[in-house]
């Protein structure tokens, strides 16, 4: 399995994304802002305190500035991920793991240190989205490799949802190369940088639904703030 590795690539940063994830009810209508290696996606602020829509604004604008996106993903089988029963039938199945970096989690830490818990909050919360805005990234190119070869992908699935085990993390990890692009593994199965996202992806003429896949749908906590509504 030859891995596929990408750098530096452009995400955006959805702004209503970043307020859902604050408990906050998100604004629609976005359009693309600018930003470093990344984009801020704005939308109307009427009626919002303006000190705390500043530091939102300077938060995900700080967060663009400190990504460090990174990817990287093999295909194999279902049988690679060896001794799992979740994907064992499967005959084509990406892997990936993909990250925004180090250095927004340290700056996190940076601002906590100093007192500055507003700012520490939104910009990790902005680092969050960011995280998942890397994963759709590389669900795109998974996706289009895919189509080249006239196959369609499945919604992808991460290991601690739904059926897939948080501790067969470490299965995945022995198929893909993540320490090549800066991303370790612990004990317990966590990650590091924190902000980094693995999954799997089905790639079929009609790739399966998964139950593991990482959907609100699958998910029991139907009072959860951050549930998507679908």
């Amino acid at each position: 399995m030859e891995p596929v590795i990408l750098t530096d690539f452009e995400i955006e940063i959805q702004r209503a994304e970043v307020r859902r994830l604050l408990g906050r009810r998100g604004d629609s209508g976005a359009d693309p802002g600018a930003g470093g290696a990344g984009k801020r996606a704005e939308a109307g602020d009427a009626g919002r305190p303006e000190r705390v829509e500043r530091a939102l604004d300077d938060a995900i604008d700080r967060a663009c500035e400190l990504l460090r996106t990174a990817g990287v993903y093999v295909v194999g089988t279902g049988k690679d991920l060896e001794g799992s029963r979740v994907f064992v039938d499967l005959e084509r199945v990406a892997y990936c793991v993909c990250t925004i970096g180090s250095a927004l989690e340290d700056e996190v830490t940076r601002l906590s240190d100093d007192g500055e818990l507003l700012r520490a909050v939104l910009l990790d919360a902005a680092g969050s989205v960011a995280a998942e805005a890397a994963a759709d990234y590389m669900d795109r190119c998974i996706q289009e490799e895919a189509a080249g070869l006239g196959l369609k992908t499945s919604c992808r699935a991460s290991p601690g949802y739904g059926d897939w085990d948080i501790r067969e993390q470490a299965k995945l990890f022995r198929l893909v190369p993540a320490e090549r692009i800066g991303v370790t593994l612990s004990e317990s199965s966590m990650m590091t940088p924190r902000k980094s996202v693995s999954f799997a992806i089905h790639i079929a003429e009609r790739p399966a639904r998964l139950r593991s896949e990482n959907s609100c749908r699958n998910c029991d906590r139907t009072d959860c703030p951050y549930r998507l509504l679908e």
